[in-house]
């Protein structure tokens, strides 16, 4: 009598389910995948490419190499002959070039990783790219949160759905635990390689993952869905009070209504921090949202004092007349960009500016603030910058091109050429809505 044929250690048809609820796709999709060589990115990279290739879709697989270990650059090279037989997917190698910092190593290389990667996407208009965290990894987040006193909106863990600026992060193996992925491997007979990094318990995420029980897992997973639900929740009714009467202005500001913001006590309302947190981290272009209790005790004091003029969050907040105005803190900017003619960079995490290609090369040009200096130089040149409806505090807070200490063009108020500046910060004030794993 002949056995039983094993059961796949995970079906196509299953991830193709996990797939629809990330969805929509195009009718011939086209998407990147980060796959560093470790069994979670390796089955991911299976899983999608499988799952690609029944849509007659393709996938570009993307190792960075972080030039961290003598061994990388190998270790990508054989990620590339691994995927090589696949039919639908093709390998690239990013390197992490950047001089690397001497702490907040791990911190460092993450951000480059999501750069690298989403700026390959944004070259080859790819709009969605994968990574492969999973249930493990979001049971680690939700206890390394935990630890840190983080708040309800943290302690939902990772959104199986994130804006990246314009590519959309997905997180399809969200549910799915470690040890399935493992299996699918080694049911196809798929090498990987083993990161000695994970097992180094000098880190936090490391000493968490050896404390878990089948008991915190338990516990974790249903804190996990209602928190998530709740968060969800909570960004929606953000959304819609800025969406009621949120101004983002093209030089770089925005105004809204505090009534807008919600009740009496904004202190006290959830869905109003998390408003003006969004809209903190888009006019400030910051990476990550000021601290709740900070964003608390700000919109106290919007609220109590008619006046209110301070900053916070990289932002210069100032309250007229019952309307709330957001600039970016001027004097905090430190980006000083060397532009290249003709192409586009962004400034500031704020505005993408592009130099006219026919500007000569000039290794003296760059993009900076205008500041109060600037503002000095053209109030001597003569120049009506405050027929430009621009506040002073926004005006401060504007790209220009300078060569050397020689103010060249500032074109939100229509002075100079030769520079383009369009407001299109890294994160929008609004989140695309929290996606329950």
């Amino acid at each position: 009598m002949l056995a039983a044929a094993a059961k796949p250690a995970f079906s196509p048809e299953r991830f193709a389910g996990l797939m629809a609820r990330l969805g929509p796709f195009e009718r011939t999709p086209h998407l990147a995948v980060g796959v560093s060589g470790g069994p979670d990115s390796m089955a991911l990279t299976l899983l999608l490419a499988e799952w690609a290739a029944s849509r007659n879709g393709r996938i570009a697989a993307l190792t960075v190499d972080h030039r961290l270990r003598p061994e990388s650059a190998a270790e990508a090279q054989a990620v590339g002959r691994w995927l090589k037989p696949l039919p639908h997917v093709t390998h690239h190698i990013l390197p992490w070039t950047d001089p690397k910092p001497a702490a907040g190593i791990q911190a460092a290389a993450r951000e480059a990783r999501y750069r690298l990667m989403a700026d390959f996407c944004r070259d080859q208009a790819i709009l969605h790219l994968g990574v492969a965290h999973h249930r493990d990894d979001q049971h680690e987040t939700h206890r390394l949160r935990a630890g840190h006193g983080s708040g309800a909106i943290g302690l939902a863990g990772m959104s199986a759905v994130r804006a990246l600026d314009d590519v959309r992060l997905l997180r399809p193996l969200l549910g799915v635990a470690k040890a399935e992925l493992i299996a699918l491997l080694e049911a196809r007979g798929q090498a990987w390689i083993s990161d000695p990094s994970n097992d180094n318990p000098g880190f936090e995420r490391v000493r968490l993952r050896g404390s878990a029980t089948p008991e915190t897992a338990a516990r974790d997973a249903a804190a996990l869905h209602r928190l998530g639900l709740e968060r969800r929740r909570l960004e929606e009714e953000a959304a819609r009070r800025l969406a009621a009467g949120l101004v983002i202005q093209d030089a770089g500001w925005a105004e809204l209504d505090l009534n807008d913001l919600g009740p009496d006590d904004l202190s006290e309302d959830a869905a109003s921090s998390l408003a003006f947190g969004g809209l903190l981290q888009s006019i400030g272009g910051n990476d990550y949202p000021v601290a709740e209790d900070r964003r608390r005790e700000a919109l106290a004091r919007l609220r109590a004092e008619a006046g209110a003029d301070f900053t916070l969050g990289g932002c210069h907040l100032r309250r007229q007349a019952g309307k709330l105005q957001v600039f970016r803190d001027w004097g905090v900017i430190r980006d000083r960009l060397v532009p290249v003619p003709g192409t586009s960079a962004l400034w500031d995490g704020r505005f993408m500016v592009t130099v006219a290609p026919g500007l000569p090369p000039h290794s003296d040009f760059t993009i900076g603030r205008l500041g109060e200096h600037g503002l000095r130089l053209l109030g001597g040149l003569g120049h009506p910058q405050a027929a430009s409806g621009v506040p002073e505090p926004a005006r401060k807070a504007l790209p220009a091109l300078w060569d050397e200490d020689r103010l060249i063009a500032v074109p939100h108020l229509g002075f100079g050429a030769g520079l383009e500046a369009r407001f299109r910060p890294a994160r929008g004030a609004a989140s695309g809505g929290f996606t329950v794993a």
